[in-house]
């Protein structure tokens, strides 16, 4: 609200005593409440003079004075002087309303975005509204200390105002950072479909610019609308450096992507042929993994899939996916925990897993299946091979095929089943292909390390 006060202010003019007459002076202010910044006109009439002190200090002299005030309560005082010569001193309050605004900037789209400011003065339960270019966003009302929060989905840049009944904030040019949505759609196996797609959100934030090369080679430099979609040569294998940036348009940041699309072998699973199948068996042999010759996904390859999964920490699929192709391209054969005497067997129980390990290093690495069975244990610790059959012994708890026993009725023996996981009743079982080469290749007396 805006309004003018009078004040009037009776000044006792000092005067001769036989006639005893006094003089009265007032003070106007006009307004003495609006919005900051307030502008208002002070005057004292029926004086010669006036000093006016505005209470932020500043002043002016003169009968009529005007001052612009900042948002905040102010109390103005005026010295007023009459004609004989008296003075007296006057105090009006003026009240300037202000709002203050902030937020992030730029903002992300279609995000939630927190704005906060303050009524000045500060005053509780002052509602406060926000707009923007596509109207109201929200309203809150001010805490103990005149401050508010707001909390909006920001979808265009522009001029976002706050606003209460008594005051308006200064105007905030937001800009807005566009969702860029960039990936890959396939699998990127080797003669698949495979595509790089982008798109921008919202469409008009600006145009793609995208750069794709393979090795030295630039194969796309050029710009693109709101979405782009582009098919990848999947004949060979390689690496593709896709690098996407949006252009933007006015009150829109730029942003950008950096994928790498990768070309591999394609998905194995057990049954397949070809001669993915036998480049994944030699890189497994180079690895020193117990895995077949051949072009055939057969029971045997996917033992050493399993191993090679648990080794690696995989998930133990028995699949080979892309995945699996990215972690064996960068794999090494494993260091064994103990080093001495030279030539030893390794059984990881944690991996499930056989190291057949000759001149301290790794030479061989076989699934196996320990116990796990309720109540059933492999035993841990150092122990010597002691007893070896060859082909099938009978037992209590079943056939054992080339057994290598190592202390008390526990043996490493090829059994037919070898899952990913303990299954046995506490022996070692390892594939029924790989136990004759465990056998003819470790002697009596072989330390075995079991843990």
């Amino acid at each position: 609200m805006r309004c003018g006060l009078v004040i009037v202010a009776a000044l006792l003019i000092a005067a001769p005593a036989a006639s005893g007459a006094r003089d009265q002076v007032t003070i106007q202010a006009t307004p003495t409440a609006g919005a900051a910044p307030l502008h208002v006109t002070f005057t004292a009439v029926d004086v010669v003079g006036a000093h006016w002190d505005f209470g932020d200090g500043s002043g002016a002299d003169g009968v009529t004075v005007e001052h612009v005030y900042a948002a905040g309560r102010w109390t103005a005082a005026a010295t007023v002087r009459a004609a004989d010569g008296s003075t007296a001193t006057e105090r009006v309050a003026i009240m300037a309303y202000g709002l203050t605004l902030s937020g992030p900037n730029p903002a992300r789209y279609a995000h939630r975005a927190v704005f906060r400011g303050a009524v000045i003065p500060a005053e509780r339960g002052v509602a406060v509204t926000l707009t923007g270019p596509s109207g109201r966003l929200g309203t809150a009302r001010t805490e103990a200390r005149g401050t508010y929060t707001i909390r909006a989905r920001v979808k265009a840049p522009g001029q976002y105002l706050a606003t209460s009944e008594r005051a308006s904030s200064a105007p905030l040019a937001l800009r807005v950072l566009p969702k860029l949505v960039a990936g890959l759609a396939g699998d990127g196996a080797r003669g698949s479909r495979y595509y790089f797609t982008a798109r921008l959100l919202p469409s008009g934030a600006g145009v793609l610019a995208v750069r794709i090369s393979r090795g030295n080679e630039s194969l796309v430099d050029r710009t693109y609308g709101g979405s782009v979609r582009i098919k990848l040569d999947t004949r060979r294998l390689a690496t593709y450096v896709i690098h996407v940036a949006v252009v933007p348009t006015e009150g829109y940041t730029a942003t950008t992507r950096l994928l790498r699309a990768n070309v591999v072998l394609p998905r194995l699973t057990v049954g397949r042929r070809g001669a993915a199948v036998a480049q994944l068996g030699d890189q497994l042999r180079r690895l020193h993994y117990a895995a077949p010759y051949g072009a055939t996904f057969d029971g045997r390859m996917l033992d050493a899939v399993f191993a090679f999964q648990k080794v690696q920490g995989l998930p133990r699929t028995g699949i080979v996916d892309a995945r699996f192709w990215r972690a064996l391209a960068s794999a090494r054969t494993p260091i064994p925990r103990h080093g001495q005497p030279a030539n030893h067997i390794e059984i990881y129980k944690g991996h499930q897993v056989l190291y057949v390990v000759r001149n301290s290093r790794v030479a061989l690495i076989v699934p196996v299946s320990t116990a796990g069975l309720p109540g059933r244990f492999t035993p841990v610790g150092r122990f010597s091979i002691y007893r070896k059959v060859v082909g099938f012994d009978p037992s209590p708890l079943g056939t054992l095929y080339d057994p290598m026993y190592f202390t008390g009725g526990y043996a490493i023996h090829g059994n037919p089943s070898v899952p990913p996981y303990p299954a046995s009743h506490g022996c070692v079982r390892v594939p029924m292909w790989v136990a004759p080469h465990l056998y003819a290749t470790n002697p009596y007396g072989e330390t075995v390390y079991v843990y």
